[in-house]
């Protein structure tokens, strides 16, 4: 009874960390500082992005790269990190610790992450797919359900899933999420103006100007950008251009969505279509998913192929269903 319960998303942009009965201790960067050569770890999470940014001669390395999979030597490193951090020198009473893991990751793979972990220092190891872990969090109730979409979007990958009856009934990985709509606008600009954004301009444009679906304001936004000879120059982007950009990446994710929900058998697609889907992860917080029908378009049994179906979104990001 004294071991502390500890829950660990190493995400593709962020390392949560989450202790029973103490919330969420960890919400860092999913960055380590290495050595040149990468052979010792100097700083992990905020303390690595603020050693890289200073100039010091550190490599920065991430754990995940849009979605490849997880390099699990890098990922005992991190683990033993964060379970000192929080268990401390005296191991006395070592954690258990729960992995929240991409669907699609292989057994060996699964092998490899409770092994490191293991040796980070925990006492026991248990791994949870991360779109289960989602509809955890977004309190549903994922043992009683008769079947619900979840669709988590992650800086690296989105995860898709049909969870019904405690069960993962259907699943899917894609690998693009937030990070895919940055370079989706920073493509654009380059097609478009034939300069290259600063590095953090075109996320600076996705959250201040992004938006799945219109009407939009009329607004822009200045950022900054080099042109082909290496000259910074200012450039104002209009809401309407970002959305544009973000479109191709949106629509993927609703073929996405589209496909694991006609992996089900007749009866249990009904069930879903009825249920809806969830979207949990940053991405979620994007302006205008709630009246974007394509990315809520689920077609039901015997509709028209890409007949779009309206499925309005409820409030609040971090569980936002649609019916």
């Amino acid at each position: 009874m004294l071991s502390k319960k500890i829950g660990i998303d190493l995400g593709t942009s962020t390392v949560l960390v989450y202790v029973k009965g103490e919330g969420v201790v960890v919400n860092e960067p999913a960055v380590m500082a290495t050595d040149e050569k990468g052979a010792r770890v100097l700083a992990v999470g905020r303390a690595a992005s603020e050693m890289v940014g200073r100039g010091r001669k550190a490599r920065a390395v991430r754990l995940v790269r849009d979605g490849d999979g997880v390099d699990y030597n890098l990922a005992g490193a991190m683990l033993q990190h964060l379970i000192g951090r929080i268990v401390g020198r005296q191991r006395i009473f070592r954690p258990d610790v729960m992995l929240s893991v991409a669907a699609m990751v292989t057994g060996v793979e699964r092998r490899a992450v409770l092994a490191a972990t293991i040796q980070a220092g925990a006492k026991t190891a248990y791994l949870i797919d991360k779109p289960m872990a989602a509809a955890i969090g977004a309190r549903i109730a994922v043992a009683t359900t008769d079947g619900i979409a979840i669709v988590n979007l992650g800086a690296g990958s989105t995860e898709l899933a049909v969870i019904g009856q405690g069960e993962t009934l259907a699943t899917e990985s894609l690998p693009m999420g937030g990070d895919a709509l940055d370079r989706a606008i920073d493509a654009s600009i380059v097609n478009q103006h034939g300069v290259r954004l600063m590095p953090g301009e075109a996320e600076r444009l996705k959250v201040q100007l992004g938006s799945a679906s219109g009407p939009l304001p009329e607004t822009d936004l200045e950022v900054s950008a080099v042109d082909e000879a290496g000259e910074r120059t200012a450039l104002r982007v209009s809401g309407d251009a970002v959305r544009a950009a973000i479109q191709g990446s949106l629509e993927a994710i609703a073929a996405s969505l589209q496909r694991v929900v006609t992996q089900l058998p007749e009866a249990r697609r009904a069930l879903v279509l009825r249920n809806g889907a969830v979207l949990t992860g940053g991405g979620a917080q994007l302006r205008g998913l709630r009246n974007f029908s394509p990315c809520a378009r689920l077609s039901r049994p015997g509709s028209q192929p890409n007949r779009r179906v309206a499925w309005p979104l409820g409030p609040g990001w971090r569980s936002t269903t649609c019916r």
